[in-house]
């Protein structure tokens, strides 16, 4: 049902997007100005185009923008739209309702079904709020930073699913605030008692009962769940939809890297079948040590829904084919002057990881770790014996050369870091 429902709006909007800038301006007899209009279009298009990209709250503030400067049936329905769909729930009703009112949308019968069907689903959906005052007549109240009607006291106040904030007057000059959350559909009553004593203006200006950010009804959240829903998930049996760490578990990625295992140059594969544990494959060039390769394991820690960021650890292999040119201080024999030494040399790479999502497909990663060259021995066996000078035949300004392993020189412990941007792939 929901996802049928979903299908009827996302159709809507697309067919708004593509004839609404042509009809819905044309139902408005009061036209505003050349220069008005051209701006209307101008942002509807470009609300569009973030709600079919997902982003509601952009959608949402141009939608509005338009409305008010052409108050058409059709802008009014992407509105609509739009509000849902950023959790303003309460707008997003009235604004379905006001659409189904006009009667120039009376043969618009596919968006009046729809218009309609979404004021059911979304009125289940709305908090209720109640606020019974005892003790003092109230002089003020504030709901959200913003004055109220003193006849709201006492009767259900409809309200979008989330944080809010109470703060009531009364007529003795005794302030009291509340503060708390509520979940999607959900019904609570605050109760105020005021205090009828006029406070001391030098002792006590303003008695709060309850501390400014202390929870005093509903549910301590401090943010929606995944894809910005009010809801305890637990409480309703339902798993939460997957983060986007989980939907998109392959991820191809394109680096650069200085002192890298890989080189200055790198693409990789990383595959997590856990949000926190997975596997990368990566290939790069090229290097001091010529071109190389990592097998690391993972593990990442996003931060709680919605995370945009994650920290990890990595360990794995790494080889790097490294080719050196040896030339001899002494005589080598029939050899020859000179020869080239290929070796592959090993090591155990250890890191860390900070990774950023840009989007529900791209991320960004930063790495920095150390890597301590495990077969050295290799490199010097390659001079046989001689007493040798040497140069990578694959050398770059990154790293220290392998020739200082020939001597002893060089340290077997070294540090990298690498920058990469990825795109996750999943369903």
């Amino acid at each position: 049902m929901l996802r049928a429902r979903a299908i009827v709006v996302a159709a809507s909007l697309q067919l708004v997007g593509v004839v609404g800038t042509s009809r819905a301006f044309g139902q408005v007899q009061e036209a505003p100005s050349p220069e008005a209009v051209e701006l209307a279009r101008r942002l509807f298009r470009e609300g569009v185009e973030a709600a079919e990209a997902g982003r509601w709250e952009e959608a949402r503030i141009r939608f509005t923008r338009v409305l008010s400067i052409r108050p058409a049936p059709l802008v009014r329905f992407n509105l609509a739209l739009a509000c849902r769909s950023d959790g303003h729930l309460v707008e997003a009703v009235e604004h379905f309702r006001q659409f189904a009112r006009d009667p120039s949308v009376a043969a618009d019968r596919a968006r009046l079904a729809a218009a309609t069907d979404e004021i059911a689903a979304i009125s289940q959906r709305l908090a209720r709020l109640q606020i019974v005052v005892s003790g003092d007549d109230p002089q003020g109240f504030m709901l959200d930073g913003h004055p109220q009607s003193l006849a709201l006291l006492g009767q259900e106040i409809v309200v979008n699913p989330g944080n809010h904030v109470v703060d009531i007057r009364g007529r003795a000059g005794d302030s009291q605030r509340r503060e708390g959350a509520f979940y999607e559909g959900e019904r609570i009553r605050v109760d105020i008692a005021l205090t009828p004593t006029t406070p001391d203006p030098v002792a006590a200006p303003v008695r709060t009962t309850a501390p400014s950010r202390a929870q005093s009804f509903g549910h301590w959240v401090a943010r929606p769940g995944p894809g910005g829903r009010w809801v305890d998930w637990a409480a309703q049996g339902i798993a939460a939809p997957p983060s986007v760490w989980e939907r998109r578990p392959f991820t191809l990625a394109l680096g650069v890297g200085g002192g890298s295992p890989v080189g200055i140059l790198s693409v990789s594969m990383r595959y997590f079948p856990q949000r926190w544990f997975g596997l990368e494959l990566a290939a790069g060039g090229p290097s001091a040590y010529g071109e190389g390769f990592v097998l690391h394991a993972h593990a990442r820690v996003p931060l709680a829904a919605p995370s945009i960021y994650a920290i990890g650890l990595f360990v794995g292999p790494g080889l790097n084919l490294t080719g050196l040119e040896i030339g001899c201080i002494t005589d080598c024999g029939p050899a020859g002057e000179t020869h080239v030494a290929h070796v592959t040399t090993v090591s155990l790479d250890v890191g860390t990881s900070h990774e950023w999502r840009l989007g529900d497909h791209f991320s960004l990663r930063l790495t920095a770790g150390l890597r301590w060259l495990v077969n050295r021995s290799d490199l010097r066996a390659a001079t046989g014996g001689q007493a040798v000078t040497c140069a990578s035949t694959t050398g770059s300004i990154f790293g220290d050369s392998p020739c200082g392993h020939l001597t002893g020189d060089a340290s077997a412990i070294g540090g990298f870091l690498g920058l990469d941007i990825g795109y996750g792939i999943g369903p």
